[in-house]
């Protein structure tokens, strides 16, 4: 009786031990099995993350998600960002499905906690730089279509997306492609140089990779250029329906209105769009999540901060921020 009853045990443990053995093997893996192109791995996401600050690369790891845009630090010390190890990790899902890890990179600001941040353009700014964002503190507007500029976006393994591309991500989550609205008393064609900057960043960038993801976020009025549409690979949204006079706000019908008309040339040519709104209230955040889906965009509901996944965490000092002073052009030309 003892020995049937010691052999049911190691039955038991064996078979424990053969799960936990497959679990580990599959969490343990460098790559997912999925050989799709990255491209059609995005265009096929139900799901998306969005965090830049406190970054945990084992929390992220224990998401679900089918995307993560995270910030990539680029800086020194604690601001140096995830490492290439942790990102190849991030690409595999708990189930061991394939995630897409793509990197925030900001193109219409200067951003002075990054590695190309010189400190005596504090007192004598380069001719590309103008005024603080003075709602982001240590962002800075530059003049997108400046060579010296984009020379520090891409060009070279030096550049911005040269490291990305060496440290593994699957791609780039391009912020303030929206610059061009604040340019554009100063120079009208700023729309086109932006345009052009996207452009050929695209080009260099699939270059080195050819599966390099480029994603903008707004400024979603260049989507009716067709240059434009060929150089991206999908496309993200801030505040579409909540957040343009405060995070649980819904906007006015027009503006609605104008960014759909905005976002159908994506829609014609099936360009994903994954939506982010920073509503707090239950029955927005329920809301958002209907109509951006039944819109064909992908939809996540976070803090404004982006310092936690999903908007259960503590609050942070940026999360009571709303985009009440913020015109329609994009921008906040009363903000320094």
């Amino acid at each position: 009786m003892m020995r049937l009853a010691a052999l049911a045990l190691s039955m038991v443990v064996f078979a424990a031990l053969a799960l936990v053995g497959s679990a580990l093997a599959q969490r343990g893996k460098s790559e997912a099995p999925d050989k799709r192109p990255a491209r059609e791995i995005l265009k096929a996401a139900k799901s998306w993350g969005y965090q830049l600050q406190n970054i945990s690369a084992a929390k992220l790891d224990a998401t679900s998600f089918d995307v993560l845009i995270v910030d990539a630090g680029m800086g020194v010390g604690d601001n140096a960002g995830l490492k290439g190890e942790e990102i190849k990790r991030l690409k595999t899902k708990p189930d061991g499905s394939r995630r897409l890890v793509i990197a925030y990179v900001n193109i219409g600001e200067a951003e002075d906690y990054r590695y190309y941040w010189q400190a005596s353009w504090a007192k004598a700014p380069p001719p590309w730089m103008g005024s603080p964002n003075c709602r982001w503190k240590g962002d800075h507007r530059v003049r997108h279509w400046a060579q010296d500029w984009q020379a520090i976006v891409y060009g070279s393994r030096r550049s911005y997306l040269g490291r990305l591309i060496d440290l593994g991500y699957d791609g780039a989550w391009l912020d303030r492609v929206d610059i061009f609205y604040y340019w554009r008393g100063e120079r009208w064609q700023a729309a086109d140089d932006m345009v052009r900057f996207v452009t050929g960043l695209s080009v260099w960038a699939k270059k080195l990779n050819p599966q390099f993801l480029i994603v903008p976020q707004n400024g979603e009025e260049l989507l009716s250029d067709a240059r434009y549409r060929a150089a991206i690979d999908g496309m993200g949204k801030e505040d579409m329906l909540f957040g343009d006079r405060g995070n649980d706000v819904r906007n006015a019908i027009p503006r609605i209105q104008r960014a759909r008309r905005n976002f159908e040339p994506a829609r014609r040519d099936k360009l994903p769009v994954l939506a982010v709104e920073y509503a707090r209230r239950r029955e927005n955040i329920a809301a958002a999540k209907k109509e951006l889906t039944a819109l064909g965009f992908v939809p996540y509901s976070g803090p404004r901060s982006l310092a936690y996944i999903g908007q259960d965490g503590p609050r942070h000092n940026e999360d009571g921020d709303t985009e009440a002073t913020v015109s329609d052009q994009g921008d906040d030309e009363s903000c320094g």
